[in-house]
């Protein structure tokens, strides 16, 4: 029979003990089927011809003797390759000798026997041997059958007949069993490629996430910075304003006065651009804006949760008209604010557990501006929470930060739209995004 052990063999990075193991596997298969033959034989007698029954009964407890020097070759020689092809080839002689203890052309109902080889070799080795071994077996059967149809005993006519059928029927099996195994193989190639392919696409969700994490502090950081530079700018202006007309009366001070006047003047001017070129840097970024399609950006998001959300059970469904036009922004940003609100409704819908568990994201056009809403089955924004929702800071979650809705509200914002969240008559909650469209290039 074909080996698990000649399988593994092809794999160098198989350990050894699992090498052992299906080794093991193997031989219990080989001594299990020449003892079913064995007994089968001494209950039945299959027996056609005089005397055969010893040719029989000798051929089966070879099968299972022969295990001992094939475990003992395996352990201590190497080449599990060559000595698997050597275990397959003594397995169909063997099933050769007892067919033809039993009869040889008469033996011809029992030829079934030989469908063992090639579909333990096709499943467990390779479509090759699948195909080695039915040939060998249909080369053997018909040597045996030309020499036992020369015998003292005429087989009747029709025993050709039944050999030949037989003998398609086996190699029907064989080719069968090759072509079948090696679609297994191809499609477990493929499905190996596709769980790399999600791995790398989790992989990506989390580093995504993590950089929105870490831009969410970065902009919420940049907004309270902007908003105190904002103030402070104002009372410097102020200030200076004040310290500008006390400067213009310096000629009326002592000197002493009139110098520590200058420095003041010379400090808020300092501190006031300080201030200008603060709010400035923490404006900077919409120069790389550029023609966006949503329904990319929208696709590219989904295929970064996909992984998350079928381990969830949730369904995700991105619709968009075919008239939906392009926006002017950052693609990267709007993706930001789409996995935010796909991830709020991850979780949302986690809590939830009948059905049906959907997240829709559709893209229509609405009085020249492209909408985009991501919609959800989930159990909705409580009341009391819908005033607050892009509140800094405010969240209803254990280990939520309360930064998510309000960055993705500055993105939209700084695009020129507008984010709200509502929930939807039919029940679930829905957040709508309005953007601008871009002018055609």
């Amino acid at each position: 029979m074909a080996t698990l052990a000649a399988a593994l063999d092809r794999e160098d990075a198989a350990p050894g003990d699992r090498h052992h193991r299906r080794l093991i596997q193997e031989l219990a298969v080989r001594a299990s089927v020449s003892l079913a033959v064995l007994v089968f034989d001494i209950i039945f007698d299959v027996t056609t011809v005089g005397g055969g029954n010893r040719i029989v009964r000798s051929a089966a407890l070879l099968g299972v003797l022969v295990n001992v020097v094939y475990y003992a070759a395996a352990r201590a020689a190497p080449g599990a390759r060559i000595q698997a092809y050597l275990r397959m080839l003594i397995d169909v002689e063997l099933i050769t000798l007892g067919l033809y203890g039993a009869g040889g052309l008469a033996a011809a109902p029992y030829l079934g026997v030989y469908a063992v080889v090639p579909v333990y070799a096709g499943l467990v080795f390779s479509s090759r041997a699948c195909l080695l071994a039915t040939a060998l077996a249909a080369v053997s059967y018909l040597a045996v059958a030309l020499i036992t149809s020369r015998g003292p005993v005429a087989p009747v006519g029709s025993a050709w007949v039944i050999a030949a059928f037989n003998l398609l029927v086996v190699s029907i099996v064989g080719v069968v069993t090759a072509i079948l195994a090696e679609a297994y193989r191809r499609s477990r190639l493929r499905l190996a490629a596709l769980n790399q392919e999600l791995e790398q696409a989790h992989d990506e969700s989390l580093r995504l996430n993590a950089e929105i994490q870490r831009s969410a502090r970065l902009s919420m950081l940049g907004e309270g910075v902007a908003g105190v530079a904002h103030e402070l700018n104002n009372v410097m202006n102020i200030v200076l304003g004040h310290v500008g007309l006390a400067h213009n009366r310096r000629a009326e001070l002592s000197a002493e006065v009139a110098r520590h006047l200058d420095r003041a003047l010379e400090g808020c001017e300092n501190a006031t651009r300080i201030l200008r070129n603060t709010m400035g840097a923490v404006r900077e970024g919409s120069a790389e804006k550029r023609r966006v399609s949503l329904a990319d950006v929208a696709r590219r998001t989904v295929e970064l949760k996909a992984y998350d959300l079928r381990r969830d059970g949730i369904t995700i469904r991105v619709r968009f008209a075919e008239n939906v036009p392009a926006v002017h922004g950052v693609a990267f940003q709007l993706q930001q604010v789409l996995l935010n609100l796909i991830t709020n409704a991850q979780q949302a819908l986690r809590e939830k557990r009948a059905a049906p568990r959907t997240i829709e994201i559709v893209g229509t056009v609405d009085d020249g501006r492209v909408v985009i809403e991501v919609r959800d089955s989930g159990p909705g924004i409580a009341p009391e929470a819908l005033p607050r929702l892009f509140t800094p800071f405010f969240t209803t979650k254990a280990d939520g930060t309360g930064l998510g809705l309000t960055v993705s509200t500055a993105i939209v914002r700084d695009h020129g739209g507008t984010l709200t969240g509502d929930n939807r008559p039919v029940g679930g909650a829905v957040f709508r995004i309005e953007l601008p469209a871009s002018p055609p290039e």
